[in-house]
């Protein structure tokens, strides 16, 4: 009893110095996936800087029709799904005098048949109004390829660790994962990696798996 007493310390001490070891090199291997907050505030700037872009070219386009006037500078007011931008921009148009203008498209494009102007000032009016509105209510999913390389590290972090875990859990089958490049490089397009693709019979199935399960561009999409 005594032998096998005095071995616990030094049994004891190879766990400790095991679990250190262990420890150091898990350290980098978890900081090496940015936090769920950390990937929003990276992604939103990269957007906003896309954003900013844009605008820039609308200034140059809008300068070179109307000469070198002056553009409104607005901060983005809040980022708007693209199913929402174009009633959000003929809301946003009608309350600066422009009530003609309809969503079209699903919401894709706009309308402006119903817009009665025929004055330069007042076209060069109407054009200032859709560039402050835009300025105003941008939408991010327009910008995926800049921010790609930002959400895909903590998307498929989650997909792994929670996503596949929980549909598992939940008694569904799972696709394999593609590996770490594959799925960085297919994140949010059309050859994205589908958690859900093996999910019951029919639509309904689905739906309840995602209410369930979450998916990652659900989280992503839906933090404010």
């Amino acid at each position: 009893m005594r032998v096998r007493d005095a071995a616990r310390p030094q049994r004891a001490a190879l766990a400790v110095l095991v679990v250190l070891a262990l420890g150091g090199c898990a350290v980098p291997a978890a900081s090496a996936t940015p936090s769920l907050e950390q990937t929003l505030v990276a992604r939103d700037a990269a957007a906003a800087d896309a954003h900013a872009q844009t605008l820039e070219r609308s200034a140059v386009f809008l300068r070179d029709k109307w000469g070198p006037v002056a553009l409104p500078d607005e901060p983005i007011d809040r980022w708007v799904a693209a199913s929402a931008w174009g009633s959000t921009m003929a809301r946003c148009l009608s309350d600066d005098g422009f009530p003609g203008v309809e969503p079209a498209d699903d919401g894709e494009r706009l309308d402006f048949s119903g817009v009665r102007v025929s004055e330069p000032r007042e076209l060069f009016a109407i054009d200032v109004a859709v560039y402050r509105c835009q300025s105003l209510y941008p939408v991010r999913a327009w910008f995926d390829d800049e921010v790609r390389e930002i959400e895909a590290p903590w998307a498929l972090d989650y997909t792994r660790t929670v996503l596949v875990p929980c549909l598992l859990a939940s008694g569904h089958e799972v696709p394999p994962l593609p590996d770490d490049a594959r799925f960085r490089a297919d994140w949010r397009t059309e050859t994205a990696f589908d958690a859900y693709a093996l999910v019951g019979d029919g639509p309904s199935e689905r739906s309840r798996a995602q209410a369930r399960c979450p998916a990652a561009e659900t989280v992503l999409d839906g933090a404010p």
